[in-house]
């Protein structure tokens, strides 16, 4: 009886797999883990190529905000015993990445790097939006209300920063 009380209480310790995650919270935890290793991973290029001192000085408030935010995102992950997506891009960030790094000039990246953060961060906002309302696992729905604030933030100063950088 005590092995099966161990090994019960084991099986209920382990992380829920793909399989058991509710649909809604799989497409939103793979979206939060791409989305937000594409904010840190292009700021981190602003920081390399970026011109102008605005943009600098919001690429390293986005690689140190996204970083918090990923530190959350795996704690309500443990919350919630899911197993955390890897940390990688998808198809779709990778060739976005790789544009912005390869086929970008110097005098022309502020701008795309702008471009990127308003299109990214207007697609996170939405997402967070959604999952805050409606989300069915409550740890990750908790981050997301927590979080949203700090990108509808995020979303005002790039809008800002858009009507600074001359558009190329």
């Amino acid at each position: 009886m005590r092995s099966l009380l161990i090994v019960l209480s084991l099986f209920f310790a382990l992380p829920v797999f793909a399989d058991d995650v509710p649909p809604a919270t799989k497409t939103f935890i793979d979206k939060v883990a791409v989305a937000n290793k594409f904010e840190i991973d292009t700021s981190q290029l602003a920081l390399k190529y970026g011109q102008a001192a605005d943009v600098k000085s919001f690429a390293q408030q986005m690689i140190t905000d996204h970083t918090t935010a990923g530190q959350d995102f795996r704690a309500a992950l443990a919350e919630a015993k899911i197993e955390p997506p890897s940390d990688s891009l998808d198809v779709t960030h990778t060739a976005k990445y790789a544009k912005l790094r390869v086929f970008t000039t110097e005098k022309g990246f502020d701008t795309a790097y702008v471009d990127e953060q308003l299109s990214a961060h207007q697609e996170a906002v939405t997402l967070f939006k959604d999952y805050s309302a409606n989300g069915p696992t409550p740890a990750l729905k908790a981050f997301a209300t927590k979080t949203l604030p700090v990108l509808e933030h995020h979303l005002m100063m790039v809008e800002s920063l858009r009507k600074q950088v001359p558009k190329s």
